[in-house]
Formats: C-alpha cells, structure tokens, sequence
C-alpha cells in the first residue's frame, strides 16, 4: 500500500480518502467517510460511534494531525487540493455556530470599533471567521502570531489597505 507513487490513474481525492481511511482501520476504528469538495478543500467527513473520541469537541489536535498527514501525503503529487478532516459533521456544526460570532464582530466593527483581536481560536475556527467576514468588503482580516499565540486580526478595510 504505497499512497506516495505519481503514477496512480484514479482521484486524487478519492485515493486520499481511502488512504485515511487504512489510517483510522490501523487505529482500531471502524468508520465511514463521507467526502466533499468546497472551493478545493476537500473535507473528509468521519462517521461512526467509534470515532466520537477523536472528534475536535474533546481534542482539535488529532483531526488536525490527520488533516496534516493527507496533506502531506498529497504534497508529492501537487494536487491544489487542502485537506480537512472532520468527524460526525462537528465542524461544519461549528461554522454554523460561528456565523453568530461573525455577525457580532462584524456589528462592533460596523459600529466604529477599530480593531478586534482574538486569540485562542484554532486554525479551523479562524479559517471560518475569514470566510464569513471577508464576504463584506469593508472588513479585513488576518492572522497574526505563531504557534499558541496565532490571533485573528479584524479592522475596516480602509484602516490598514
């Protein structure tokens, strides 16, 4: 089972879903995985009363290992393809949830704040709040920082063009 060689004839995302798939069997779960591709993200969506331990709610960090590992295992091949793994629809739960914080962010911005900084969000949380917010073109944001100290920087567009 070697998922590095170039010569592999079949979707790119297809062979990586399988391939997390070998990955969470070695790992004693026995899963389903449903896949979707959004804005060439493809999110690997991990089904299963085995695999409610591995869900972002208790511990972001072994979904972001997972996503971390298809993607480099894709990086040989150059896909274009970013990898996100999420398990019983958690994070797409999250989004939903995050839209609220957006709309109350974007409300304190609107109303004359001028910066907001937000720090203790992880990567998939931030990630969100960029998409929601950059849909007006009057906010910017940005991540800022390194590691435990990476923030989301939000400010009027025209404060910091």
């Amino acid at each position: 089972m070697d998922y590095m060689y170039d010569d592999y004839d079949g979707d790119v995302v297809d062979r990586t879903a399988d391939f997390l798939a070998d990955i969470l069997s070695y790992m004693g779960f026995d899963a389903e995985i449903h896949t979707e591709v959004i804005d060439n993200t493809a999110v690997f969506d991990v089904f299963g009363n085995d695999v409610q331990a591995l869900s972002p709610s208790i511990d972001p960090s072994v979904v972001n290992a997972l996503s971390w590992i298809l993607k480099r295992a894709r990086f040989s091949i150059g896909s274009g393809f970013r990898f996100d793994v999420d398990i019983n629809s958690y994070r797409l739960e999250r989004v939903h949830q995050l839209e609220g914080v957006a709309r109350k962010l974007h409300d304190k911005i609107a109303d004359g704040v001028d910066a907001i900084q937000i720090f203790g969000m992880d990567n998939v949380d931030r990630r969100a709040i960029h998409m929601l917010l950059n849909a007006d073109d009057t906010i910017r944001t940005q991540s800022e920082g390194f590691g435990n100290f990476r923030h989301l920087e939000i400010h009027h567009k025209e404060d910091h063009a």
